[in-house]
């Protein structure tokens, strides 16, 4: 059954606390520890780990970075965890898209957990780099390919990238990069993304 697009979440109606709070403690930080390195505040923390505050796609990526965990680990709190034979199927239409700041995502395979690749389709709609919020990076590597459109893709050491329809680029995802729509209309994303053996995937802010 398809999404009712009149029902579509946005970013910051969906509840993570819970995973935050699990993916702290597995780290052994303190709040404060972790206030400290996300320069969020301890008061947002506590809030956002206890359901009274939603969390920002922003502060949500930058927490995912702090906890080593990709950002749509978040989310899976009823994954089954990866094992020998196991397969996920994502149908059409039936991935809840998660609207940021920055591009609508859909995101795949959320019933599995710990998976070395996370896979997202992203619906690009900025039209300049200042738009996007600038270049940002991740550890690991990353695989793109459009599925309609085009895009533009900016990084460190290389000019501006145009990607047709059909076109598709791997790289070094602690390049600093940023995704910008490079025709008259939205550009439409396969993007995968890992961290060495973890994923960091996809919806990640940066991009």
């Amino acid at each position: 059954m398809a999404t009712d697009p009149s029902r579509r979440p946005n970013f910051e109606d969906l509840k993570v606390g819970a995973q935050v709070k699990a993916f702290r403690k597995a780290k052994k930080y303190s709040l404060s520890e972790l206030a400290r390195i996300t320069s969020i505040s301890e008061a947002t923390l506590s809030r956002v780990e206890n359901e009274q505050t939603p969390v920002s796609a922003h502060n949500l990526y930058i927490l995912s970075q702090a906890l080593d965990v990709d950002i749509t680990a978040f989310f899976e709190a009823a994954a089954q965890p990866m094992r020998t034979g196991v397969r996920s199927i994502s149908r059409a239409g039936e991935q809840p898209p998660i609207v940021t700041a920055r591009y609508v995502a859909e995101v795949l395979s959320t019933d599995l957990a710990n998976k070395k690749m996370h896979p997202a389709v992203n619906t690009v709609t900025k039209r300049s780099l200042e738009e996007a919020g600038g270049l940002a990076s991740h550890a690991g590597e990353e695989f793109l390919y459009v599925l309609e459109g085009q895009l533009i893709l900016y990084t460190d050491f290389y000019s501006p990238t145009l990607l047709n329809k059909g076109d598709s680029i791997y790289f070094d995802g602690s390049m600093a990069h940023a995704y910008v729509a490079g025709g008259d209309g939205p550009a439409k994303i396969l993007v995968v993304t890992n961290i060495d053996g973890k994923s960091e995937g996809f919806i990640n802010e940066h991009s």
